[in-house]
């Protein structure tokens, strides 16, 4: 089934049902709104946004953190896992919400300590907390591909 869904960044698209992702709990600072759909502008680009079906304002860039930090696991409670009904976090596709400066977009940071975590089976997402103290909220990621570059 698809529904017609209002976005910040493309306007009004179609979407197929299965790419809305139910949020329990909301997200982190945005807990009122629990219906997200993940939308990709194309498939060329390591980038989607993570968009409110409930507001059409609300929108975040997000991407794959394994694109930039390869042996990226966050350590994560299994009670908040238990939320989105996976055992274990390799059973969820993970993804880091991204902050891009208007004015220099080659300081973009990715939150390695709050990432999302999607059960695909059950479309069920959370906002976790990693435990792992070497996830920053703010991680460069040009300076992670850099180093990953020069390897």
């Amino acid at each position: 089934m698809r529904i017609e869904l209002q976005t910040k960044a493309l306007g009004k698209i179609e979407i197929s049902q299965k790419q809305l992702i139910c949020f329990p709990e909301g997200l982190l600072g945005f807990e009122d709104y629990r219906y997200f759909a993940l939308v990709e502008e194309n498939e060329d680009t390591p980038f989607k946004w993570l968009q409110s079906s409930e507001d059409s304002n609300l929108a975040f860039i997000v991407t794959q953190p394994e694109l930039f930090v390869p042996d990226y696991e966050p350590l994560i409670l299994e009670s908040e896992l238990s939320i989105i009904k996976i055992d274990h976090i390799k059973e969820g596709v993970i993804l880091a919400i991204l902050n891009v400066p208007s004015n220099d977009p080659m300081k973009m940071t990715a939150n390695l300590q709050g990432p999302i975590v999607i059960n695909p089976k059950l479309l069920l997402g959370k906002q976790c907390i990693s435990l792992n103290e070497n996830h920053l909220v703010k991680t460069n990621v040009f300076e992670k591909v850099s180093s990953l570059e020069k390897v």
